[in-house]
């Protein structure tokens, strides 16, 4: 069956992971995504743990694509890249916003090798401001735009903020990176000309904050119904396992639920817990009595059904490695192992669409630095192997790949 993006060639600059992972999804849509790395390789590559020399971060957001390096800040790199341009519809790039331009590669340089070619751009900060050439790490936006604040004080530890393991800020910005292509696609089959699409980390990262808007009131009340998500209390089973259920027992309705489910009316009569406020003041002591009934169950699935209310759920707090043992998972092919080398295999997530009539999804490889460079720069920029040689000798492009691997594979 065909894919989406199946006539799409992209040409991928993009590290880390703000970039890579709108490569990765392009390539699940069908489209041929060439990595195009510097001699020292995308820096995810050296992230612990790795399976047969390969990073498996680096593989969860770099399956599927082809791997070419090049030294784009030498002009037969640079020449060499605009001869791809030539036949790719696409560029992504997340270097800082001057960064392209020094290189010689700016929007205007692509477009006159090919006025159908799109740049799209993921940057901190986006182009054209104070703060463009500010670097951009995940932690500093979150820290900036109000996030770690934010859970901070919704979890009481503003005395001693903490950041969060995932990297949101990229993530966001990635996703909205390939929002933007695919807008810019769309616009070029009207319109038949290219365009320099940019996406902010900032910015997606406050767009995707669904408690943005309240933040920006000045208010922050305590009781009432409230968004988030921090307001689901996490309760020990009698398993020793942990559920997640998603209400808050400060509220009236919640309370009451709490109430009828634990057999237990004379709550409602305790004063610590006599009205909204009271509840919130007293949050622990409730919860502490709630949890001791909940801690009679062995399952989220036995405690959801005796509280018997079809919008409260109990959902049990798994690992990934959990969640990826389940029928769920395997009903879904939610999980899909990537080849790395002799036999062993990376697993990464799925991409979440499922389309009526067409394929999509992970393409199960993942390249070394330079696996594919003979085969794609034969294709896109028409090197002989006598170029090759010269680009090779004179350290404009290279490789890394092992010896039990070959040079490189046909995809």
């Amino acid at each position: 069956m065909d894919r989406p993006l199946s006539d799409v060639v992209v040409l991928d600059l993009t590290r880390a992971l703000a970039g890579p992972i709108a490569g990765r999804l392009l390539a699940d849509l069908g489209a041929e995504v060439i990595k195009i790395e510097p001699p020292d390789g995308d820096l995810t590559r050296a992230i612990v743990p790795r399976v047969d020399g390969m990073s498996a971060y680096y593989v969860q957001y770099n399956a599927g694509k082809r791997c070419v390096s090049l030294d784009l800040s030498r002009p037969e790199g640079r020449d060499v890249l605009l001869r791809m341009v030539e036949k790719a519809d696409i560029v992504l790039e997340n270097y800082r916003p001057d960064v392209m331009g020094r290189l010689g590669l700016g929007y205007d340089v692509l477009a006159a090798h090919n006025p159908r070619i799109i740049l799209a751009s993921v940057s901190g900060w986006g182009h054209g401001n104070a703060r463009s050439n500010q670097g951009a790490y995940a932690s500093a936006i979150h820290a900036e735009a109000g996030i770690t604040e934010m859970v901070a004080r919704r979890r009481g530890e503003s005395d001693h903020p903490r950041n969060d393991p995932m990297s949101h800020s990229d993530t966001y910005g990635g996703l909205h990176a390939l929002a933007a292509v695919l807008a810019a696609l769309h616009m070029r089959d009207r319109t038949g000309r290219g365009q320099a699409v940019e996406v902010s980390m900032a910015e997606s990262t406050l767009v995707v904050n669904d408690m943005a808007a309240n933040e920006l009131t000045g208010q922050d009340p305590m009781t009432g119904f409230k968004g988030g998500q921090n307001w689901s209390a996490i309760y020990p089973l009698r398993s020793g396992r942990h559920v997640n259920v998603t209400i808050d027992a400060t509220t009236r309705g919640g309370f009451g639920m709490w109430c009828k489910a634990t057999g237990r009316p004379e709550l409602a009569d305790d004063p610590r817990f006599a009205t909204e406020e009271d509840r919130v003041a007293n949050r622990g002591a409730l919860e502490a009595e709630i949890g001791r009934w909940v801690a009679g169950f062995d399952t989220a699935a036995e405690l959801e059904a005796a509280i018997g209310v079809s919008t409260v759920l109990a959902a049990e707090v798994r690992t990934v490695p959990e969640l990826a043992a389940t029928d769920w998972a395997a009903e879904r092919g939610a999980f899909v192992p990537i080849d790395v080398g002799r036999g062993n295999e990376v697993t990464v997530p799925q991409a979440p669409w499922r389309f009526s009539d067409a394929d999509s999804g992970v393409k199960p490889f993942a390249g070394f630095r330079g696996e594919h460079n003979r085969e794609v720069l034969a294709d896109l920029a028409g090197v002989d192997d006598t170029e090759l040689a010269r680009l090779v000798a004179d350290g404009v492009i290279s490789d890394r790949v092992p010896e039990w691997r070959g040079s490189g594979r046909d995809r």
